[in-house]
């Protein structure tokens, strides 16, 4: 019999957060860097703060990163070092 099906839903909501470039492209910062702060985020990736916002939402639900609040800003790392390597891994398969 299948495992704890919780489990397997928890493994397809970070899956289908890592389905989309712009979130990918996130994961890939937080990788590199212990933490960031989400105005680098935007600096970094030259899009708007809505859409920067909105994709750190789904990575956050998906339990991939987590926040930490700094003065007036958050910031977002990689709950799992693990993530790292998978993006790492992901990134060579891409070039």
């Amino acid at each position: 019999m299948i495992a704890n099906e919780t489990k397997f839903e928890n493994m397809a909501e970070m899956f289908k957060a890592f389905s989309d470039p712009t979130r990918l492209m996130i994961l890939k910062l937080l990788s590199e860097n212990e933490s960031m702060c989400v105005c680098n985020i935007i600096d970094e990736l030259k899009k708007p703060q809505p859409t920067i916002s909105h994709h750190l939402n789904i990575l956050k639900k998906s339990g991939i990163i987590k926040a930490r609040k700094e003065g007036t800003w958050n910031h977002y790392f990689i709950v799992n070092p693990k993530v790292g390597d998978i993006i790492d891994t992901m990134d060579e398969m891409a070039k």
